[in-house]
Order: C-alpha cells, then sequence, then structure tokens
C-alpha cells in the first residue's frame, strides 16, 4: 500500500465517493423495499384517484342549487340515488337532484359538490340542506393528486412508508431498487472481548467491544447490510487469514490496528492483501490514522481507528457517505446545519476538529445552541453518547466563536 500525503477530510470523502460503485438494481417485494433506493423512475399507469370522488360522506349536489342554503332558508332536493364506496352510479346527476354518497364512492357526473352530512336532515327520498358552505367543494376529481403517465417518483427517492403508500396505491408490487451493499465488520485487540465474556469485562481483565455492536448500528442505520466478521487479535496473520476469507460483502470496513504501533498491523495486511491506497491518513481529531483503499478485486477496504469514539466520529464522516453512495443516495454527505454556539471553541492550526455536542432548539426558532458534552478526549465514550452531532471546527488560528455548523446525528 503505497504510502500518500494526509488529505483534508472534504479531499478524503471525495476520493472516497469516487472510488466506489453504485449496488446494481433488483426488484424486491413492495414490504422489503423500506429503506432502498428506488433505481427507476415510476410513471402512473393510473390516474389517482382513478374516479372523481367524495371527501366525507353528504350528498352529492350541483353547487348553484344549494347556495344561499341556511337554517332560515333550507333548499330541499329530490334524492335518486345511494352509491357507496365500489359502487358506480347509475347516472348524471340532474339539477334539483341529490345523490347520497359516502367517502371514496365515486361522485355522478354533474355533480361539482358533496354537502356533508351535518348540514342536512339526513333525508332518505328527499334531503333538506340547511347550510352552503359545501357548494363547489369536498369533491376530489379524477386525476387531482397524480394524472396517468405523470412521474410519481424520481430515481434516488429513499423509499419510506410513505412511498411505500404511493407505490400500493399506483399497484407496484415490486419496485426495482438498488441493492444494499453488504458491509463485512472486522475488530479487534487482544484485550478485547464479546459480550458473551461479560464477566471478565466486569471483574476489569478485559475491554467490551464495543465497537462491533456501535459500528453494526451505524452500518444499517446509513442503508448497509451489516455482516459481523468476529473479533480478530492483534496478529497480523490473523487479520491476513479474515480478510482473506471476508469474500460475500461488498465493503470491508476494521476498527483497530491502523496506527503505526507495534500491535498496529493493518497497514501491513493491507500491503500483503495488494491494496491500492486511496487516502492513507485525514488531517483531523480524533481519527487521524484512516485509512482506505480497493482491493485486487475491487472491493473498499475502510479502516477506521480503534478507540471507539474516533471510530464512530471516522466512521460518519467518511464510512456513512461511501455505504450511501453505494446504496444509491444522491446526496451521499449529511448536510449541516447552522448553529450558535454557547462559547468559543479553540482551533487546531492544522487539524479539523469534530467536538460532540447538544443541541438545543429555541422555542423563537431561531439557531439551534450547541453546547460541547464536557472532556472531549477520544476516550471519552459519554462524549459521544449524549451527543446530538459533531460540530466542524476548521484548521486556523483563534477560536471559533458565536455560530458554526453541526453535523446532527440520525440516519
Amino acid at each position: 500500500m503505497t504510502h500518500l500525503e494526509p488529505h483534508s477530510v472534504s479531499d478524503a470523502c471525495t476520493a472516497l465517493l469516487a472510488a466506489v460503485q453504485v449496488q446494481p438494481s433488483l426488484r424486491v417485494p413492495l414490504a422489503d423495499a423500506v429503506g432502498h433506493v428506488l433505481a427507476e423512475e415510476i410513471f402512473a399507469p393510473i390516474p389517482l384517484p382513478p374516479w372523481t370522488n367524495a371527501a366525507m360522506d353528504g350528498y352529492a349536489v350541483h353547487a348553484a342549487d344549494v347556495r344561499g342554503a341556511s337554517a332560515t332558508s333550507p333548499v330541499s332536493l329530490r334524492v335518486v340515488a345511494v352509491v357507496a364506496a365500489g359502487d358506480a352510479p347509475s347516472r348524471a346527476l340532474q339539477r334539483g337532484e341529490a345523490v347520497r354518497v359516502y367517502t371514496g364512492a365515486a361522485v355522478p357526473e354533474g355533480a361539482d359538490s358533496v354537502v356533508r352530512q351535518e348540514d342536512s336532515d339526513r333525508g332518505i327520498d328527499d334531503v333538506v340542506i340547511h347550510h352552503d358552505r359545501d357548494a363547489g367543494a369536498n369533491v376530489r376529481p379524477l386525476g387531482g393528486d397524480l394524472a396517468r403517465g405523470a412521474v410519481a417518483l424520481v430515481s434516488g427517492t429513499v423509499l419510506g412508508p410513505h412511498q411505500l403508500a404511493l407505490l400500493a396505491a399506483l399497484a407496484v408490487a415490486h419496485p426495482v431498487v438498488r441493492r444494499k451493499p453488504r458491509v463485512g465488520l472486522l475488530t479487534g485487540g487482544d484485550e478485547v472481548v464479546s459480550l458473551d465474556h461479560r464477566e471478565q469485562i466486569l471483574d476489569g481483565t478485559r475491554l467490551s467491544d464495543v465497537n462491533g455492536p456501535a459500528l453494526t448500528a451505524l452500518i444499517n442505520e446509513a442503508g448497509g447490510v451489516a455482516v459481523p466478521l468476529g473479533l480478530v487479535p492483534d496478529d497480523p496473520d490473523a487479520l491476513d487469514a479474515a480478510v482473506s476469507a471476508a469474500r460475500d460483502i461488498d465493503l470491508l470496513i476494521t476498527a483497530g490496528g491502523v496506527s503505526v504501533g507495534d500491535r498496529d498491523h493493518v497497514r501491513e495486511v493491507m500491503r500483503r492483501q495488494r491494496v491500492t491506497a486511496v487516502i492513507d491518513r485525514v488531517r483531523i481529531r480524533p481519527g487521524g490514522p484512516t485509512a482506505f483503499g480497493m482491493l485486487p478485486d475491487g472491493r473498499g477496504w475502510l479502516a477506521l481507528p480503534g478507540n471507539p469514539v474516533s471510530a464512530m466520529v471516522t466512521f460518519e464522516l467518511f464510512a456513512r457517505p461511501v455505504i450511501r453512495r453505494m446504496a444509491g443516495h444522491p446526496e451521499p454527505r449529511r448536510r449541516a446545519i447552522r448553529v450558535r454556539l454557547e462559547r468559543a471553541v479553540t482551533r487546531d492550526a492544522r487539524l479539523e476538529l469534530y467536538p460532540r455536542v447538544t443541541l438545543a432548539w429555541p422555542a423563537d426558532g431561531g439557531l439551534p445552541l450547541a453546547r460541547l458534552t464536557g472532556p472531549q478526549g477520544s476516550g471519552i465514550l459519554t462524549s459521544i453518547a449524549r451527543s446530538d452531532g459533531l460540530l466542524i471546527v476548521a484548521p486556523g488560528s483563534g477560536a471559533l466563536q458565536q455560530e458554526g455548523w453541526v453535523l446532527p446525528h440520525g440516519p
């Protein structure tokens, strides 16, 4: 793996996004499409609604027949039919007539209003209307939501429950989506054990594998499918074997062993695996040793630091955009929000800093107030567990003063 000069955060992310490929498309059942990215434009095969229908229970009428109706001057109309949802009117509506209709029922030709039943005596053969507020209202026209052939959803749309509702209405049972990338996760360290060894964690002889559950959740939240590959000891041969065995994945993420210590073997194994370097280090705190390269078969390998805070921060900045790009998201990078600062934050001359902050939203609708979560050491888990986002502190002299930008946590 060739040594590269350290990248800025922005340049590193740009290089990573350019190196990976969007996943292929496939058809999936509608119920399984949640969280996938749509890979085709959806054109409405039918108009929505598919027929002109009533927006509420009441009487379909001509607006001209009920205008001026009031409690002191009611209007009486002859009821000529009853149309329930799913029924079709037998004929057009004539002046002086009304049709009893229910919500969603087809409105007969000629009717341009549905008088809510509360404004009537609910008559069966004849109905008395005593209010005209619904003249010209409560009729949903055919195609008023979507015309036949109109674009319903564009390619690149992330499918959630609301989008599935629209697809179901259009009888799209198997949308074409981007396959979610399978992301293999290797964590490691001789001092680390899984939660199956809870006794060793609680007696202080071993540390819990925090990165395993945290990064698994972040991978899934970002739109990937986490594939846990287990814990690897601080041994280059064991790591080499684990990487070689990781075949049914689209992206490999490792956490730990990427620095320059005697027991940090990731870079050595990257060389063994003939990885082509894309980034070697990043000018950032925490997480400077982060590296990324391409395996000979075209799959990416993102090596994150082992410190859990550093791993989660660098995941947000690099892994999440990469996974989203592979999943087909048109905007893989998270949008920052502008904030007010509770107090000034000191800059670093060379490094971009990402301290953890909470956000308090003012009642007057102004900028949220960003407050540091406390001590910001990379070994302080509470600094990120209690945070709402990451404050972006660009390198430079002096301090970030009254305002700044935050990358909020979340999917």
